[in-house]
């Protein structure tokens, strides 16, 4: 179950976690952390490790801080994100401003606005660095491709590197990489000599490199998704568990009514707009699309459940790993689909709209039960 709607996702993690948040009453954190084996998930406005993590840590929020071991993988994923813990294995990370300051035992794929990878960071095998300003102070053993607006390049690499300039690139004192040095700018520019053992240039003009870098952008992108559009998913199904079965019968026994109940509710803005324009709907319009809103978010993180339910059943006593299970399966199938050429993204929007209609219906016949117990 290792697995962005990017930033769609994460807004609908922040907005998801409110309600938990008003339940709580004291909890002004808005957090929400499980273990299920040994795996540790946490998403929330601020979330870090309580304690070391014995397998897998799957990390998002706000703002996020790895200050415990984590002995495998960990994914994480926040606004402001600090890794100044070990990680055993992989990392792979993505954020507004992130900073990283301890070893990685296995490779890393990080990618951030800010980057700053400190000489306290190491690698000890591969890494791929993306940002808007990344400062490479660290190491990494094997291979680096480092990808930026402006790069501050201080740190070591034992093997080849790969650097794709967007403006400028400055090298510090100490500066070494190992083996080749593969740059690609608009121009050539002054690589100080001994940096590498030896030194290329490529255009950007280059058709090449420029299909190489796209694949490898959307292959990251992708992969980020996945992991977001897991954790994101896994939290809701914390939060509304109880829900998850009724969600998921409908999607298999009225699934072209959610559907059409999706394509309904696409339109909910436009009918805000018109109370927005009288006087006495202004509030009216502006809590109608509130709620469209809250509702969208939600779906963004639901789409992989909605594919996951019509492959596996769910039942009253299905356990919360099946359920993870469901989850996980429905995601790795929706981003497959969007490789397909020509209906990929039609068929990921008629998914997106199937959720929102399925959400709809749910709530619809929740609240009939409740007037009908006269709870209403």
């Amino acid at each position: 179950m290792k697995s962005a709607l990017k930033i769609f996702l994460a807004l609908a993690f922040f907005v998801a976690l409110t309600p938990t948040a008003v339940l709580a009453g004291e909890d002004k954190k808005q957090s929400v952390s499980i273990t299920i084996g040994d795996d540790f998930y946490g998403a929330g406005n601020s979330i870090a490790l309580p304690a070391e993590a014995a397998d897998d840590a799957f990390m998002a929020g706000a703002i996020v801080n790895a200050t415990k071991k984590v002995a495998h993988d960990l994914f994480a994923a926040g606004s402001s994100l600090t890794i100044l813990s070990e990680v055993g294995d992989d990392l792979r990370a993505v954020g507004s401003v992130v900073s990283i300051a301890a070893p990685i035992g296995g490779d890393a794929v990080v990618a951030g606005g800010v980057l700053d990878f400190t000489e306290n960071a190491s690698v000890a095998g591969d890494a791929v660095l993306a940002g808007g300003m990344l400062d490479f102070a660290g190491s990494v053993a094997g291979d680096v491709e480092l990808a930026g607006g402006e790069i501050v390049f201080g740190g070591t690499v034992g093997g080849d590197a790969t650097i794709r300039i967007d403006e400028k690139i400055s090298f510090l004192e100490g500066a070494q990489i190992g083996g080749k040095l593969t740059y690609y700018a608009k121009k050539e520019l002054e690589i100080p000599a001994g940096i590498a053992a030896s030194v290329e240039y490529q255009s950007y003009d280059k058709a090449e490199g420029f299909t190489k870098n796209k694949i490898a952008a959307e292959a990251v992108s992708k992969f980020f998704m996945l992991i977001l559009g897991f954790v994101a998913g896994a939290v809701l199904l914390v939060l509304f568990g109880k829900a998850s079965e009724p969600f998921a019968n409908k999607v298999r026994e009225k699934f072209w009514w959610s559907l059409l109940a999706g394509v309904v509710t696409l339109f909910v803005p436009l009918l805000a707009i018109i109370f927005a324009i009288t006087v006495v709907g202004a509030w009216l319009g502006a809590i109608l699309f509130l709620a469209w809103a809250l509702g969208m978010l939600i779906t963004g993180a639901f789409v992989g459940f909605t594919v996951g339910s019509l492959l596996i059943r769910q039942k009253k006593d299905t356990q919360f790993v099946r359920k993870l299970l469901t989850l996980a399966l429905g995601w790795i199938v929706f981003l497959a689909v969007g490789f397909i050429p020509g209906f990929g993204g039609i068929l990921q929007f008629m998914i997106f709209t199937l959720t929102l209609g399925t959400g709809v219906l749910t709530k619809f016949e929740l609240y009939k039960k409740m007037k009908t117990a006269k709870l209403l």
